[in-house]
Formats: structure tokens, C-alpha cells, sequence
């Protein structure tokens, strides 16, 4: 974001509009749908699998001891949860002098209002957290923290790989690749690692499913399918459904964040960030029960409750230190607002996880 110089005179003084950048949505990620949040007052996440099972019964001659076949047994698995806090300082000058942004009234009071958006900014800031570590163990099987992987093992055979990439910079739709017959193979028992599936649902984000609608090879079939030069008001969804018989429906999912950076003490903005990298793509499968992947363990924390008993959850507190008594006082008046999580994503069916990359 550039910054720019605001020329102040007795003419141009008057506010005449304020203008509101945008900003990420929490209310549109998707995250939770596989790894919902839930508080839990532990110091350690454990997961215990049982193994799973399969094969054939064995042959057998009447008369004889039965064939001794090996049991399956569990596996378990055990991290302490990462921590995730930072916080916004409003200093005395601040308290004092902020007036409420849009008025041109310099008596009205601004500082309540400042507060009300460093809370949403720090909440923004912490559910994007939240989202992006639940995307980087569905899509990676991994989350990093304090530079230590933990790996919850999603079996390698789980990813499927186009025979041609759909693209070779991660920007343009590959005309060599073939989405449609990628998919097909896919979903319709090809790939021997999704066999055993009932698969629900695809979802990955705009730029992956826009390969698949730039691709000269869907092109020709769209327009084949209809005798016509025109298909575009059909959107991904519609035209893999029209063109692979039951074909899963696709969800194209837009959630993200975005960088930053502090260059001479001023934050500067970048570039959104999907959620979804580019080129992967999640298959949601029904899993038995209507049971979930894993949660995102949200672990003790003293924002609430008291030192007998923690609170547990995300939190989110102002706490004011500009009053007689507190840390401030009169001497030094301050209030911190903190935010944060101590917990991470637990995925308890590495096993079920389907996903494919098709990217370079």
C-alpha cells in the first residue's frame, strides 16, 4: 500500500470521507468445516488410531488348524500444543488525544473507537492463524512451530498427481494437461488409493479451478457438448458435473490472508494469500459416523477463569493499566490489548485424508 502526502489548508481541511481497506473475513473460511475448533483443558493433544484392517479370508482344509493371520493394533501420537498471542499497546498520547475517526469535531472523544478496531484487527489476525494451520496439515499433513515439523503421517499414496500438470507457473492453465480426464481417472477408480471412498465434494481455490476452465482440452469439450462457441456462463462446478457422470461437486474457496511487513516503524501491506495454496486440491470423503478429520485443539489459557481453574478457548481481553492502582497509573497510563490461542490442529484420520497437487 503506498503512502501518500495530505496537504492540509483552511480549505481542504474539512473530512470529507473516511475510506475502509479490505480486509479478510472470517466468517467465509471453510476450515472448520473439517477441523472444527474445540476447547479442551489439556496440557498435551494425544491421538490414538486403531489400524485399520482389510484383506480376505484365507483359504482352509477342513481337519486342520486355522491360519494364524496378524491383528491389527494402534498407534498413538503425542504433541504439546503451540502458542500463538501478540498484542496492541495504547499509549497515554493515544488516550488522550485520538479523536473518533470521520469527525471533524476534534472534542469527540476517539480512543473507544480505536480499541473497537484493534480488537477486530487482532480476532482478523488470530482466525487467519487458526485457518492457515488447518490447511497446512489437511493439504501438507504437517504444521510448523518454532521451526519443528509435526507430521501426522497422511499416507504418501493419498495424493494423486496428474499425469500433466494442469499448469507450469502456477499461473496459466497448461494446454498439454487434460483436467477432465485427470479427474475422471480419479474418482472414478483408477487411482486404487481412493477406491474404498465415497467421495462428497472437491474443493480448492479460484486460481486451481480456473486452470481447469482456461484449458484448451475442457474448452473443446464444452463446445463440443453443446455445437457452440460460446459456454461461458458455465463455472467450474456445472462443467465438471456436465462433463464426468456423478462427478463430486466442486467448491471454489477464496479464504485468505494477507502479508505484511514494518519498514521504518510503518506497517505495510502486500499481496492476499489463499488459504488453499495454488495447484491442490482437497476430496471430502464420507467418513463412518459423520465423524470429522481432527479438531483444532484450543488448550488452557488465564485470560479467563482463574490460576485454580484456566479457562480454555481462544482469547481476547483489553485490560486497562490507566487507572490508580494498575500497572500504568497515573505515571504512565496504558492500555494492552492482547489476543491469542495456545493450541494447534489434531488430525485423527491421517489415513482418510484425499488430496491431489497439480501445480508445479
Amino acid at each position: 500500500m503506498s503512502t501518500s502526502t495530505i496537504v492540509t489548508t483552511e480549505h481542504t481541511e474539512l473530512l470529507q470521507k473516511v475510506v475502509k481497506e479490505i480486509v479478510n473475513d472470517p466468517s467465509t473460511y471453510l476450515g472448520a468445516k473439517y477441523l472444527p475448533s474445540v476447547a479442551l483443558p489439556v496440557r498435551k493433544v494425544r491421538v490414538e488410531v486403531w489400524e485399520a484392517t482389510g484383506g480376505l479370508t484365507k483359504e482352509h482344509v477342513v481337519g486342520t488348524d486355522p491360519t494364524y493371520i496378524q491383528s491389527g493394533g494402534f498407534r498413538t501420537q503425542e504433541f504439546e500444543p503451540p502458542a500463538y498471542k501478540e498484542k496492541i499497546i495504547v499509549d497515554e498520547k493515544e488516550i488522550l488525544y485520538l479523536r473518533e475517526v470521520g469527525m471533524n469535531d476534534r472534542s469527540q472523544r476517539g480512543v473507544k473507537q480505536y480499541i473497537d478496531r484493534r480488537v477486530d484487527q487482532l480476532n482478523r489476525r488470530l482466525e487467519a492463524r487458526i485457518e492457515k494451520l488447518r490447511w497446512d496439515v489437511l493439504l501438507t499433513s504437517k504444521f510448523s512451530y518454532q521451526g519443528v515439523d509435526v507430521d501426522f503421517g497422511i499416507p504418501a499414496g493419498n495424493r494423486a498427481t496428474p499425469s500433466i500438470a494442469w499448469s507450469t507457473d502456477n499461473v496459466n492453465a497448461n494446454n498439454s494437461a487434460d483436467p477432465v480426464k485427470d479427474l475422471r481417472y480419479w474418482i472414478h477408480g483408477g487411482l486404487a488409493a481412493f477406491r474404498k471412498y465415497k467421495i462428497t465434494g472437491m474443493i480448492c481455490n479460484p486460481n486451481t479451478a480456473r486452470w481447469i476452465m482456461d484449458n484448451t482440452a475442457v474448452q473443446s469439450l464444452v463446445k463440443t457438448y453443446f455445437s457452440a462457441e460460446n459456454f461461458g456462463a458455465y463455472e467450474p462446478q456445472k462443467t465438471l458435473q456436465m462433463l464426468i457422470p456423478q462427478c463430486p461437486p466442486l467448491t471454489v474457496y477464496n479464504g485468505w490472508y494477507q502479508s505484511e511487513s514494518v519498514v521504518s516503524g510503518k506497517l505495510t501491506v502486500g499481496n492476499a494469500i489463499y488459504m488453499i495454496p495454488d495447484g491442490y486440491i482437497l476430496f471430502e470423503v464420507a467418513l463412518p459416523g459423520g465423524d470429522q478429520y481432527g479438531e483444532f485443539v484450543q488448550g488452557l489459557n488465564l485470560a479467563s477463569g482463574s490460576v485454580d481453574a484456566p479457562g480454555a478457548g481462544k482469547f481476547l481481553i483489553v485490560e486497562d493499566n490507566s487507572t490508580p492502582g494498575s500497572k500504568g497509573g497515573p505515571g504512565n497510563p496504558y492500555i494492552d490489548i492482547i489476543a491469542g490461542v495456545y493450541g494447534g490442529p489434531k488430525l485423527d484420520r491421517p489415513f482418510d485424508v484425499l488430496t491431489a497437487f497439480v501445480g508445479t
